[in-house]
This record gives C-alpha cells, sequence and structure tokens, in this order.
C-alpha cells in the first residue's frame, strides 16, 4: 500500500513539475512571439490600428480564435501529443497579438518588472493552490460570476464610458480574480491527474493543463503593467 501511495506522489510530483515547466516555457513564448510580432513594423501596426479602430470585435475574434486552438488542444490531448502541442502553439501564437502594443507602450525596464512581480505573485499564489488542504472548488462559481462581471463592465467602458478611471478599477479587479484563479487551477492539477487514465498521455494533458495558468499570468502581467508601467 505504502508503494503504490509512494509511486502515485512520486507521478504526481513529475506531472505538476510538467505543468508548471509547461506554464513558464509558454509565457516565455507569448513574450517572444509579441515581441517579434511588435518588430515587424507593417503587420504591428496593422494590428494595433484595429485595436485602435475596431477594439471590441478585435479582441473578440483575437480571443476567439485563440480559444479554437484551446479546444483543439483538448480534443487531441488524448490521441496526440504531437497535434495537443503544435494546437498549444498556435494558441500562444494568437494570443500573443494582446502583447505587441506592450513593447510600443512600455519600457524594458517596465516590463522586466511587471514580468518579475508577476512571477512572485504566481508562485505565491500556485504554491497555496498546490498545497493548501481546503476544497478551492467552492471557488468556481464566485470566480466565474467575478470574471464575467469584468468582461461586461470592461465591453460598457469601452464602447460607452472611456473612463481611465473605470479602466484602473477594471485592471484592479483582474489582478484580484486572477490571484485566486492560478490557486484555483493550481489544486485542479491534483484533479487532473488523477482523473488520467492512460499514462502515456500525461505529457498532452500536461500542455492543456498548463493553459489556464498561461492565461492566468498573462492577464495579471497586463493588468499590472497597465497599472504602474510608464505608459507612453
Amino acid at each position: 500500500m505504502q508503494s503504490i501511495d509512494k509511486a502515485k506522489s512520486a507521478g504526481l510530483a513529475r506531472f505538476t513539475s510538467l505543468v508548471y515547466l509547461y506554464t513558464g516555457l509558454g509565457v516565455a513564448f507569448w513574450t517572444i512571439a509579441a515581441n517579434a510580432i511588435a518588430r515587424n513594423t507593417s503587420l504591428s501596426y496593422s494590428i494595433m490600428n484595429m485595436m485602435g479602430s475596431h477594439s471590441l470585435i478585435f479582441s473578440l475574434v483575437v480571443i476567439a480564435v485563440a480559444f479554437g486552438f484551446i479546444s483543439m488542444a483538448n480534443r487531441f490531448a488524448t490521441t496526440s501529443y504531437l497535434m495537443t502541442f503544435v494546437s498549444y502553439v498556435a494558441f500562444l501564437i494568437a494570443l500573443s497579438v494582446f502583447g505587441v502594443p506592450v513593447f510600443y507602450l512600455y519600457s524594458a525596464q517596465s516590463i522586466i518588472q511587471s514580468l518579475a512581480v508577476t512571477s512572485v505573485i504566481f508562485i505565491v499564489s500556485a504554491a497555496f493552490g498546490f498545497f493548501t488542504k481546503k476544497d478551492l472548488t467552492t471557488w468556481s462559481r464566485t470566480l466565474l460570476i467575478g470574471l464575467i462581471s469584468i468582461i461586461i463592465v470592461s465591453v460598457i467602458n469601452i464602447l460607452i464610458f472611456h473612463s481611465s478611471v473605470a479602466a484602473l478599477l477594471i485592471n484592479i479587479a483582474v489582478i484580484v480574480v486572477f490571484l485566486f484563479y492560478i490557486a484555483f487551477d493550481s489544486q485542479n492539477i491534483k484533479r487532473i491527474y488523477n482523473s488520467a487514465q492512460n499514462s502515456e498521455t500525461l505529457g498532452a494533458i500536461a500542455l492543456v493543463a498548463s493553459i489556464s495558468l498561461v492565461l492566468d499570468f498573462i492577464n495579471i502581467f497586463l493588468s499590472i503593467l497597465s497599472i504602474f508601467g510608464d505608459s507612453n
């Protein structure tokens, strides 16, 4: 019995390490991809013009494309690591569009500082979520309501009010909500591992599990940068 428990604990440790490794690599790839697009002047200007002229529609299209690739990754997770990986990379490239303005609006120092602060927040929140004995599934409904509320208020502010104060409050709310989402998603790693039936697909499943954590990190990073960065 003890040997089974030890094997299970060791398997969970390897799976968790793989999820966080993919998360770190995913964030790094997203940053590099966004910077690469930003360096392509014609492409980045086209993206930023569309963001400025049709920000809501453009954002919805990019999000729809990104979540389409997430759906593909989920579909391939139990059958093909290669296709899961390709879908994962395509998701990151689609999402990197939102990072393009960062390299025009903020200095390298602000970006690095925001990445560092976000990393510290991520590590603390992830550690709490993974090691706490409290069942965080009870947070699910509250976090979803909070996320939907942020989206609705953001859309209203974009379309009607154009308020910088409202934008600031929205960014603060994003940091708080996704801080809790990091803890929630980190604890969820255990549930994902326990429900995985085929150990041969754990690599692909770890890729999919890291998607939520990558999204959590990016949302907090962009909000911290928006609040504290030296915007031009």
